[in-house]
Parts: C-alpha cells; structure tokens; sequence
C-alpha cells in the first residue's frame, strides 16, 4: 500500500520541489504477479496437452484448435472492457471478480466431459483473464507511483509475462506426463486462492472517483470488433488467402472505425482515443504490438524446428525453450538501470537490437539445436528490454482515473501483435514447407529452411522496432528537457 509523499524540500532560490510519491511495500506485485504469470502460462499450456485431450475426450481435429483459440480470441477482445470494469468498479474488486472467474473456468475445463464444455470453459477463462490482466497492470501504474520502483515493477511484469508463456510449454508437458491434462487446468485454483488471498492483505481500496457507467452498447461493439479482429487473424493462419479470414477483417475494420467516430470528443470514453494522438503512446502501443509478434513468432517457430527437425518431444523442446524464458526474467533486472543510464527509448533500441541479432543467427535456417537455443537466448534477453520501456512510456500519458482503459489499449496492441505474429509467420512457415516438400526436400530440411524464412521476417520486424526505439529516444529526450526547463 502507498505510504505518505516523503517531504518536500526548496530549491537554492526559495521555490519548493515537489514532493516525489514513496516506495510502496512490494506486497501487492507480488499478488498481481504471480495471477499474470498464470494468465500468460495458461496461453501455451495446452499447446502441448492437444494431443492427450483430443484422445481422452470425443474431440474432432476441428475442435481441438478452438481449445487453444477460444482462450486467446476472449482474452484480446475483451481486454479494453475489462479496463473499462476496473475503472467504473475499482481495481482490487475487477482483479478479484476476475480471478474468480478464471478459477471457476479452470474447473469447469477440468473436470469438463467433452469438446463443447472445454472449450467454453476456456472461452470463460479467457473471458477472467481479460478482467483479471487489465486491472493487475492499472493496479501496477497506480501503487507504484515511485518513478524508481515503477521501472522495477514493469521489469518484473514484463520478466514474469515472458516466461510464463514459456513454461506453459514445459508445465504442459510434464504435467501431461506425470499426471494428467486435466491437471494444466486445476493447478490453476490452488495458484488463485494464493492471489486472492495477498491481494486482499495487501492491496488498497482503489475505489473509483464518483459513478460511472460501464458503457454496454459501446463495449459490445469495441468488443465485437476486437473479437473479429483476433478472429481474422487467427483463420489468416489456413493461409492468406482465406475468405473467412478476411471478411472477419473486413467486420473489424468498420465496428472500429463506427465506434472511433462514436467516441471522438467523449469526455469520458471506453476507446481512450485521445491517447493516440500523443506521438509517443501510438509509437509505444505500435513497438508492444511489434514486440509480441517476436516473442511469439520465436517461440512458435523454435517449437516446429525442435519437433519438426530433430524429432524432440514436447517436453524436451519445453526445456529447450526454458532458457528465453530464464534470460528474459535474469534481464528484466538490470532494465531499470538500463533505463536510468540510456533512458527509455534507449534501452527500448538496445532490446531491438539483441533480437535483430538473434533472429539474423537463425535467418539462414539454424545449423542445429545449440545454435537455436543461443540465438533464443539473445531474443528472450532482448524482450524486457523492450517491453519494460514501452510500457513505460505508454503509461505516463495515462490519468489516474482512466489507467484501466489506458493500460488495456496498450495490452490490447500487445495482444493484437501475438495473434498477428502467429497468422503471419504460421503461414510463411506452411507455405515454405508446401514448397520444400514438392521440390523434393525431406520433411527435416523443409523445416529448417521454413523456420529461417519465419526467423528473417522476424528480424525485419526487430528493424521496424529500432526505428520506432530512435524516433522514441529522440521525443523522450525532447518531452524530459521541456520538463526540466518548466521545472
């Protein structure tokens, strides 16, 4: 909980310097934390778990994607109302009305008896970890007002969202393994009744300044339209050509464009519009959406060559995968230090640069598993220090009274770039392989050569990302010598 300003002390001329927030007790991260680390966890988990789940229950090869979609098109989509229930309702009631809820959706897939109930339990989870999520980081911008401590909390948000989705792979396989699938879902409820717990100790009241509508028909469409949105870009993933896929877009793009107009000069809008204007906000909400097609475009295609090239198992290549993970959260220490010395836009190149390295190792098609794995290491290093900045300077546009909907528009491009990520380099990676396979090229060398063309789009991205990181370093620099002239 935030304690008292500490006091204000006088410049040489007699003028006061304004009083800076104290460091708040680091209780409440820890709760909003370990429900993240689970949120994101729960994004891969299942990945692995497919095949057991299509073998034990009466799930068709149609439905069995869906487990794994209808999660991640809920979660995206319904990120900026969830915002929206954490400013009008609070943000410790929004965190824990949605970790009940993906508790009571992790049961429900648990102990689910066939495709349809599964899959709606997952819709549900997603559902609660889109509430869940958007109050967590408004609860972050909020506690942590310490400029210092706010780095810290980012770096270990960032740090904790990246290896969470990399030990779903590994949780995956070996809970599969030892036990059962069921158990990816119900190791959830132990893991939220501990959340909900500290956050009840630990965080503050965070009641809303006066009644606010929730804004239902605006938030169905918003909804509606992130939700085709995702959607689009998930069916992209049957090939760039699909008519499902586009016509979805096609939805998207005009429920979006009907509610921007809606929404332009509201003084209290869900689609905080007014943010984007701001130069550094839509570069930062385009860097976080960059930033989410490498970390999932990596992953996705190191988990086909590790399978696909050198036949591993699912939870060999789980391990293989752990060292990002472990690189991203050793890194995201030594970010705010980072920040301090470079500043953040900086530091957001620094981190362009690591992955720009790292795919370009790997472009030419990786020479063997040691060489992935290096070349994963130096892009799980890169991430932190990319989204730690990003976030960063998103956030310090946002007012305290909109920082639910302000954080989950960030989130929301986040998302955006995750589900575009894996439509993009999904598809570059299948039609390589059509090609090598018709050519003559055995199953192994078509994956190899599939990956480094997936591996080299990625490092074109990490180049749009460090041009974003120069154009960010230039206006950071600019906005902190205007404040300090006018201070």
């Amino acid at each position: 909980m935030p304690e008292a300003l500490v006091p204000t002390d006088v410049r040489p001329g007699g003028d006061p310097i304004p009083a800076l927030p104290a460091k708040a007790s680091w209780l409440p991260m820890a709760a909003v934390g370990v429900a993240q680390l689970m949120v994101m966890l729960d994004v891969t988990v299942v990945n692995v778990a497919l095949p057991s789940i299509g073998g034990d229950l009466p799930a068709g090869p149609s439905a069995l994607p869906w487990v794994i979609s209808a999660y991640v098109l809920l979660y995206g989509s319904l990120l900026l109302f969830g915002g929206r229930v954490s400013d009008v309702i609070g943000r410790r009631r929004a965190f824990l009305a949605g970790l009940l809820t993906f508790a009571v959706a992790s049961v429900l897939c648990g102990l689910a008896g066939n495709q349809e109930l599964l899959i709606a339990g997952r819709a549900l989870q997603g559902l609660g970890a889109a509430v869940l999520s958007a109050a967590a980081l408004s609860i972050v911008l909020t506690v942590y007002e310490n400029e210092e401590q706010r780095k810290t909390a980012l770096a270990l948000w960032s740090g904790l969202g990246v290896i969470g989705a990399i030990l779903g792979a590994v949780l995956g396989g070996l809970v599969v393994s030892a036990v059962s699938w069921r158990w990816a879902f119900l190791i959830n409820v132990p893991v939220s009744l501990a959340a909900g717990v500290l956050a009840l100790r630990s965080l503050p009241a965070m009641a809303p300044a006066g009644r606010r509508p929730l804004r239902l028909p605006t938030a169905f469409l918003v909804t509606t339209g992130l939700a085709s949105l995702s959607f689009g870009l998930i069916r992209l993933h049957d090939g760039m050509t699909s008519a499902t896929a586009w016509s979805s877009l096609a939805l998207a793009a005009v429920l979006l464009t009907v509610v921007a107009r809606t929404e332009l000069g509201k003084s209290d809008p869900l689609l905080p519009l007014h943010l984007l204007r701001i130069p550094t906000y839509w570069l930062s909400s385009l860097g976080l959406l960059l930033a989410a097609v490498v970390m999932l475009g990596s992953s996705y295609l190191a988990s086909n060559y590790l399978q696909g090239a050198h036949g591993m198992s699912a939870f060999a290549t789980g391990l293989a995968l752990l060292p990002m993970g472990l690189a991203s959260l050793l890194f995201a220490l030594f970010v705010p230090r980072l920040i301090d010395r470079a500043g953040p836009g900086g530091a957001y190149l620094a981190g362009a640069l690591a992955q720009i390295i790292g795919a370009a190792l790997l472009a030419a098609g990786p020479s063997g598993v040691p060489t992935a794995v290096l070349a994963l290491i130096v892009i799980g290093a890169g991430l932190p220090t990319c989204f730690v900045p990003l976030y960063g300077i998103g956030a310090s546009h946002v007012r305290p009274e909109e920082s639910g909907v302000g954080s989950a528009l960030l989130n929301t491009f986040n998302e955006s770039g995750a589900a575009l990520g894996i439509a993009v380099i999904g598809t570059i990676l299948a039609t390589t392989l059509h090609h090598e396979t018709a050519s003559g090229s055995s199953a192994a060398r078509a994956m190899t050569v599939g990956v480094g063309h997936g591996f080299l789009a990625l490092a074109i991205c990490a180049a749009l990302a460090a041009g974003i990181a120069l154009a960010l370093h230039r206006l950071t620099r600019t906005e902190t010598a205007a404040a300090a002239d006018h201070g």
